[in-house]
């Protein structure tokens, strides 16, 4: 049973007193144990369960066997993934994952996706423009609310920290998630839900990550911004000049967004 749910990505399995429903883990047909984030990102319950059960210490070390470990995590994207995936509010958890990244990355799609306010996306054609619509309603949907978190997500990729805080102060109800060009690759922005990117196209690893993101699902629906030399072509929807300063940047950031 529990290779099943953390190896086999299991989706309904029972056992004599375990069963899998969806992603959860429960324990003696109620008790929630743990909640599978994503393939290698799992929240694990950290309450004696009921009964004396060794479930827990199981699961553990099937974790482990399967090279997961536990890593840190951001609290209130933990509780936003809990309450409205699990309906539990003030319990305790721990998240297991290979590398803090991936356990990041991880929670934050989840945290995106409304299920507590129930406009979570239906299903739907994958090249469908209504489809791609309600995603990316749903991405800034009731979980960050929920979880206090900003309305819009905004991944800037190759720019210097100075010039991201200066832009970021501008820039209220939005959370701006800075990464070298090196840090990230043009899918994971999806994996961070991002309501818009902003890249440094200047160079060309800068020009090639943004011709990379408007080719991936999520850059094909998302507004991008580039910073790019004067009258330099970028496949961006806006090319920002080095002369202007970061806050007319946030300027033509906030046209973009809803």
């Amino acid at each position: 049973m529990l290779e099943a749910f953390v190896g086999g990505g299991a989706v309904k399995a029972f056992g004599p007193s375990l069963h899998v429903e969806g992603a959860t883990l429960a324990l003696d047909g109620w008790w929630k144990a743990a909640f599978r984030v994503a393939p290698t990102t799992f929240a694990v319950r950290e309450e004696p369960p009921p009964d004396g059960s060794r479930a827990l210490d199981g699961l553990e070390e099937c974790l482990r066997e399967h090279g997961l470990r536990p890593v840190g995590a951001d609290p209130s994207l933990l509780i936003a993934v809990t309450y409205t995936s699990l309906d539990l509010g003030a319990s305790e958890w721990a998240v297991w994952s290979d590398n803090q990244h991936t356990a990041d990355a991880a929670l934050s799609a989840l945290a995106g996706v409304d299920t507590f306010f129930d406009d979570a996306p239906r299903a739907a054609s994958s090249t469908s423009s209504a489809g791609a619509a309600s995603v990316y309603e749903a991405q800034r949907g009731g979980a960050r609310r929920t979880a206090g978190l900003a309305a819009m997500v905004i991944v800037a990729v190759g720019l210097d920290e100075e010039a991201v805080d200066a832009m970021a102060a501008t820039l209220d109800n939005c959370r701006v998630e800075a990464r070298a060009i090196s840090e990230i690759e043009p899918e994971e922005c999806g994996s961070l839900l991002a309501d818009l990117a902003f890249v440094d196209a200047r160079s060309g690893a800068g020009m090639a990550f943004t011709l990379a993101l408007r080719a991936t699902p999520r850059g094909a629906t998302m507004p991008i911004v580039a910073l790019g030399p004067d009258g330099a072509w970028t496949p961006a929807d806006v090319t920002v000049s080095p002369e202007e300063s970061p806050e007319e940047w946030a300027g033509h950031i906030r046209r973009l967004l809803p």
